[in-house]
């Protein structure tokens, strides 16, 4: 009775633990103007967003990315979610300034939020805020600007 009973419940975990990694992802949507891309769900983040910002299991919920020409992005932003909490991400976060070309300017902390402004080569300007949501995780809103034509 006891090894049914065992056999029955590591079924049904081994059954939501598959079907929990057969759930499909929010399809991608699209969306352009001119030089404007806007994407809700996008499968990737747009170029100028550093990559050292954004831990893995991260889920992109919302991006747009306007350029001058054919690469160069003028501004750009970046919604995501992770599962880890807000303070762990603000030590991943202070952890990926220190080990790149990026100059963290200001830092500010309070019980609800986390915001980051950081300076890069050639007037890039990044403003990071750090919210925790519901779940026990962190949502994340990353803009990006280049303050400058070339």
């Amino acid at each position: 009775m006891k090894i049914a009973a065992f056999i029955l419940i590591h079924l049904s975990i081994i059954q939501f633990s598959l079907s929990a990694e057969l759930t499909p992802k929010p399809k991608q949507e699209l969306f352009v103007f001119d030089k404007m891309i806007t994407a809700k769900f996008p499968e990737k983040i747009p170029p100028a967003i550093p990559k050292f910002i954004i831990p893995d299991n991260s889920n992109y919920l919302q991006s747009t990315d306007l350029r001058s020409g054919f690469y160069t992005s003028i501004e750009a932003t970046l919604v995501y979610e992770n599962p880890i909490s807000r303070q762990e991400l603000d030590s991943f976060l202070q952890k990926g300034f220190l080990t790149s070309e990026w100059r963290l300017l200001q830092t500010s902390t309070t019980e609800s939020e986390s915001i980051y402004l950081a300076e890069g080569f050639s007037r890039k300007i990044l403003t990071i805020l750090v919210r925790s949501s519901s779940d026990g995780g962190s949502k994340v809103n990353v803009y990006f600007k280049k303050n400058n034509n070339y």
